[in-house]
């Protein structure tokens, strides 16, 4: 099968990072700061945003990548969705008077995130 001429410069340029080693904590973020670091080099761009899903690991590794705070963090709405029940969840436990029927529960939480996610989207 012939190879076009843009693969194989690319191939000749192409620089493979082996196999991440250390803890999986460190992953993302030495992943991302692999990405923007060679974005310059192998693209030419600079990349203005970050989206990620609430864990800010990946995002603090760089933000800084161009200068100071040059990259912006966005957030999944779904992933904000989701911590908005979790937190009215964890508020219900605390307080049991919250807890019962006419008052906070796992069905009007559900419903309160659905809302929550219908209203972001909507008025972006």
């Amino acid at each position: 099968m012939p190879r076009s001429i843009e693969s194989e410069t690319f191939a000749a340029d192409h620089v493979c990072h082996s196999n991440f080693q250390g803890s999986a904590l460190k992953m993302e973020a030495v992943g991302s700061t692999r990405i923007f670091q060679c974005s310059i080099v192998k693209r030419g761009l600079k990349y203005a945003h970050y989206y990620g899903d609430g864990d800010s690991k990946g995002f603090i590794s760089v933000k800084d990548t161009y200068g100071k705070d040059s990259v912006t963090k966005y957030e999944c709405i779904g992933h904000v969705q989701k911590r908005v029940g979790a937190r009215l969840r964890k508020l219900k436990s605390k307080n049991k008077n919250l807890s019962g029927k006419g008052n906070l529960t796992d069905s009007f939480i559900d419903r309160l995130q659905n809302y929550y996610g219908i209203a972001v989207r909507s008025n972006v």
